[in-house]
């Protein structure tokens, strides 16, 4: 007899509710977290970043059949005075790209009339116009593009490659 009210007694006591078990909810998180992630950086990269794609493109330029890489001798130039007053000195090596070997050995010919370009040009910057924002140096490298260019007095070089530079 005890056995069956024992029985009535589970069948009528309610279920307990929140039976909850933590261990099932680590890996429902972790799962979401990686989902989420995952979406999260294809969102990022495809729909609200892709003109850094598009850059990136354009900068990473091969060189062609026939174009020449000049490295140049590493440059000591005194930068302009920032803020603080102080001198710094600005050391850094280029390589140019041109169309070819001829413009190549023009350029080694007359490296005078290119050092000159870069000298004034650096002369006139600070260290934080160079070291200022993340596309700085990009644009410092445009901006010796031209000046060699104007200063040769024709359009020789194609791109500019820094190889090394510090400043102190």
């Amino acid at each position: 007899m005890e056995k069956k009210e024992k029985k009535a007694k589970k069948e009528k006591a309610p279920k307990e509710k929140g039976n909850f078990n933590p261990l099932l909810l680590l890996p429902i998180m972790l799962v979401l977290a990686v989902v989420g992630s995952v979406a999260g950086s294809i969102i990022m990269n495809k729909f609200i970043n892709p003109e850094k794609e598009v850059a990136a493109q354009k900068q990473s330029s091969t060189i062609e059949e026939g174009q020449q890489i000049v490295a140049l001798n590493e440059f000591l130039v005194n930068l302009a005075k920032g803020k603080s007053g102080e001198q710094q000195y600005m050391k850094i090596t280029i390589s140019l790209l041109v169309d070819d070997k001829k413009t190549s050995e023009e350029v080694t010919t007359n490296v005078a009339v290119v050092r000159d370009a870069v000298v004034n040009l650096l002369r006139q910057k600070k260290a934080d116009d160079i070291l200022g924002s993340v596309d700085s140096v990009t644009k410092l490298k445009e901006e010796l593009k031209l000046a060699i260019n104007h200063n040769y007095g024709k359009d020789i070089v194609r791109q500019v490659y820094v190889t090394d530079f510090v400043i102190q």
